[in-house]
């Protein structure tokens, strides 16, 4: 009984360690070039991912006031946003007013993580990387789902300042096949895809209509 008091404490203080891992405020990050002036808000990463984080608030910037973005978020509603079971959720779109919106959301964007016990939860059982939050508080990252390389996390923040802009995955809960197709997780990829360049695939967490030929 001893051992086995002893190690239930053991795993008690590893979960509680690791909900309260070493997080750091940082210094606001800005877009690059024209952009430098627009900045996110603090932004609340554990040591070791900091200047991942901060690189990919740069690329979330510099990539939604991207012409190439708007082009590529205009030409999949184009081709399709109009049918499929994932159309539903493009009917209100319109895609020049979506952008203006996300840039809207960049300014002051704060960054946080979440972990310990329920992030492992939500990470295992629910696939959870991340949530928007309240509506004026920070993004929420699951320290779960890290270490990440910076256009992923651009991805994220880019999804969730989706959600912020009024867009919905409704399909989520019982479809994420669907959902991968609808607006948040759509920018979110194509965010992803131009911070990561001309090497970017589509992979099975994007929307399988990336592979498709126009």
């Amino acid at each position: 009984m001893g051992v086995c008091r002893h190690s239930a404490l053991v795993v008690v203080a590893a979960l509680f360690a690791f909900a309260v891992s070493a997080a750091k405020a940082q210094e606001a990050p800005c877009g690059s070039d024209a952009w430098s002036t627009v900045c996110f808000g603090t932004i609340d990463a554990p040591d070791d991912q900091a200047a991942v984080f901060s690189m990919a608030a740069r690329q979330t910037i510099d990539v939604l006031h991207s012409p190439e973005f708007a082009r590529d978020l205009r030409d999949f509603v184009a081709r399709h946003g109009v049918e499929g079971p994932h159309a539903a959720a493009w009917a209100d779109v319109d895609p020049t007013g979506t952008v203006e919106a996300l840039k809207a959301h960049l300014p002051g964007q704060r960054v946080a993580t979440y972990g310990g016990l329920r992030g492992w939860f939500l990470k295992t059982f629910f696939g959870n990387i991340a949530y928007d939050g309240s509506a004026d508080g920070p993004i929420l990252l699951n320290r779960a789902a890290l270490p990440r390389e910076a256009p992923s996390i651009a991805n994220t923040f880019a999804h969730e300042i989706a959600h912020r802009a009024g867009l919905r995955h409704p399909h989520s809960s019982g479809a994420l096949t669907i959902a991968r197709c609808e607006p948040p997780y759509v920018i979110g990829s194509l965010v992803e895809k131009h911070a990561a360049g001309p090497t970017w695939q589509p992979g099975s967490d994007d929307c399988h209509l990336f592979g498709t030929v126009p």
